[in-house]
């Protein structure tokens, strides 16, 4: 099954389909190094060039965040979930959404045990294309947790991200 895909870069996007199988986006992407797209386009945000990539893979590593429409992946792999709200900037990107814990679990210290890429649900990415900042409302958008500048999080929580500086609401 091909999911639609839309990756940020630094100074792009790249727009398209991976094939997922059933699985969800993120466990793709965090299983492999490089993800394959498919009728794949490059959006700049410098000026107004789109350029058709066709098919073609990507490294992971240079992808700040990717959001996606596709499917939830399996039932039976479904949990029950508390949300938190959550605030990150990974590179010129800055992202807020829900990021889901079991309950009970505080959710960033257990961040690690996950993949590198982390979902956040009903998210909002900020970016600035054409000198303009735009700002889009996504289902499901997947940060990229290795290249996290920052995030907002509470004195508990901030544990979670040694090397990474935490912006508390108290500042």
């Amino acid at each position: 099954m091909l999911v639609p895909f839309i990756g940020y870069a630094r100074g792009r996007r790249f727009i398209g389909y991976v094939e997922c199988e059933g699985d969800r986006l993120t466990d793709v992407l965090n299983r492999s190094d490089s993800v394959i797209l498919r009728e794949t386009y490059v959006e700049s945000f410098e000026d107004e060039t789109v350029v058709n990539l066709g098919d073609g893979e990507v490294d992971r590593s240079i992808l700040y965040a990717v959001e996606t429409t596709g499917g939830r992946g399996e039932v039976t792999r479904r949990i029950h979930t508390m949300r938190h709200r959550l605030q990150v900037q990974i590179g010129p990107y800055t992202a807020l959404g829900l990021l889901h814990s079991l309950p009970g679990q505080l959710p960033l210290p257990h961040l690690h045990s996950r993949g590198p890429m982390i979902t956040l649900s009903d998210a909002t990415i900020g970016f600035v294309s054409r000198g303009t900042l735009q700002l889009r409302d996504v289902g499901t958008l997947i940060v990229n947790r290795d290249m996290l500048d920052w995030v907002r999080a509470s004195d508990d929580e901030a544990l979670a991200f040694p090397g990474v500086p935490v912006v508390s609401d108290r500042a």
